[in-house]
């Protein structure tokens, strides 16, 4: 009777350890664990040893679009500068993939000459003055400067005077290079 029951013992405790290896073996995967995406372009993602249905989560809606181009790839294109977490889940296991959205270089280049005008009030490269700017992410700024653009935020301030003197595009390179200062 005892030795069935060491037998019995053994063989749960293989059958787990199998299960447990053979569980890990088929995990779904990714072909990339981070992504750096251009803000306006796309990259793709290929997905492995799925196990049934696969659900997609996006950490940032408003910087990153996720879509299927079939059941195993997904193209990632960047909307707006800042980083965001994909998380693929099936059935057994879950993978994440990290994603910075960055800023074209031109955008950037443009950007560093019409926000020039910024520092008389915001100090050298953004970082005193009135409002220090270093550090704010590009929604953050862009937000702001569409406010005060638009005439909802303190319409007759200096901002305003400023911002609605610009393009929703020059807008967009303002905050593309305020939020790379550090």
């Amino acid at each position: 009777m005892r030795n069935s029951h060491v037998m019995r013992l053994i063989k749960t405790t293989l059958f787990l350890a199998v299960y447990t290896l053979a569980s890990s073996a088929f995990a779904v995967t990714a072909s990339v664990s981070s992504l750096s995406v251009i803000s306006g372009s796309s990259q793709s993602i290929a997905l492995s040893n799925i196990n049934g249905p696969l659900s997609v989560s996006n950490s940032s809606p408003g910087l990153i679009i996720v879509s299927a181009i079939d059941a195993s790839h997904y193209k990632v294109t960047g909307v707006a500068v800042g980083s965001a977490t994909i998380t693929f889940k099936d059935r057994t296991s879950s993978v994440q993939v990290r994603v910075s959205v960055k800023a074209p270089v031109s955008s950037v280049l443009e950007g560093r000459l019409l926000a020039s005008n910024c520092f008389q009030c915001h100090g050298t490269n953004g970082s005193g003055g009135f409002e220090r700017l270093t550090g704010e992410s590009y929604g953050e700024i862009y937000d702001e400067l569409r406010k005060f653009a638009t005439g909802a935020e303190d319409p007759n301030g200096i901002m305003a005077a400023h911002a609605m003197g610009f393009s929703e595009a020059q807008l967009k390179a303002i905050a593309a290079y305020l939020s790379t200062l550090r």
